[in-house]
């Protein structure tokens, strides 16, 4: 299922800042967790995300002025049930059900379910990366307190659009597919929404990528931002149908007989 083509399809290079601010030293004020707590407070709160049970959103890709991929994303947060939607070249249209705690679950190509046990297993792998990386470009705001996740300072810096923003620098311990990876999220001072992120993946010694994220707008309980424009090329990652409420939509997440 090679068209569920994940990160490395969209990274660009990142040119150096010559406009960089004064860094702050870690143990001023605002500490890189409280910069953290007032961008999750600005996107809905603890009391948002607690109410956050059912996502729907469809996860488009653009290079160059080219789509590129294209996923439909279906997702009860509560108890883990999951569909992601899409279409191979070579093979067609799939829709693969699963749960992303067991990561149990069943797969159908062009209306036909997969019975083969290790093509199976092969597009249930590939949906559940596709959870974790299409949900996180999603709600990587909202992860930054999970498990394993460390959080430290990243200074001061300015957006893409000038505005001053707080930097939080993430780095994992042992958790996730990719737990080398390393991000930077610029935090609006005045909104204390993301304006970008920057990350390097797998440990490479390399510029990390950068990308805007805009569009905030409200969704069910909480703030969500629709938008990511890559900085340096003409890469754009879009959010559509984003939907988040408390009730379930059972019929889009049950498996066809």
């Amino acid at each position: 299922m090679r068209s569920l083509c994940l990160v490395a399809l969209v990274m660009v290079p990142l040119a150096a800042r010559a406009d960089v601010l004064p860094t702050r030293d870690a143990n001023e004020t605002p500490h890189p967790l409280a910069v953290g707590e007032e961008l999750t407070k600005a996107m809905g709160g603890r009391e948002g995300w607690a109410k956050a049970r059912f996502f729907r959103f469809d996860w488009i890709v653009e290079k160059d002025g080219k789509r590129v991929v294209a996923r439909s994303h279906y997702w009860d947060r509560w108890d883990g049930r999951y569909r992601v939607d899409g279409k191979d070249e070579k093979e067609g249209a799939y829709s693969v059900y699963f749960n992303v705690n067991s990561k149990d679950g069943v797969a159908f190509v062009d209306g036909k379910r997969v019975t083969d046990a290790a093509q199976a297993k092969k597009w249930l792998a590939d949906g559940y990366e596709a959870f974790i990386n299409d949900s996180y470009w999603l709600l990587a705001p909202f992860k930054i307190f999970d498990g394993g996740v460390t959080v430290a300072d990243g200074g001061v810096d300015k957006g893409p659009d000038g505005a001053p923003c707080d930097v939080i620098k993430l780095s994992f311990a042992n958790v996730g597919l990719t737990p080398k990876d390393v991000y930077w999220l610029y935090v609006n001072q005045k909104t204390h929404l993301l304006d970008e992120w920057k990350y390097v993946l797998g440990g490479e010694n390399k510029p990390p990528t950068a990308w805007a994220w805009s569009g905030w707008q409200k969704v069910g309980p909480i703030q969500l931002a629709s938008m990511r424009k890559g900085l340096g090329k003409a890469n754009v990652i879009r959010f559509e149908n984003l939907k988040v409420s408390t009730d379930v939509d059972d019929a889009a997440l049950t498996p066809p007989k």
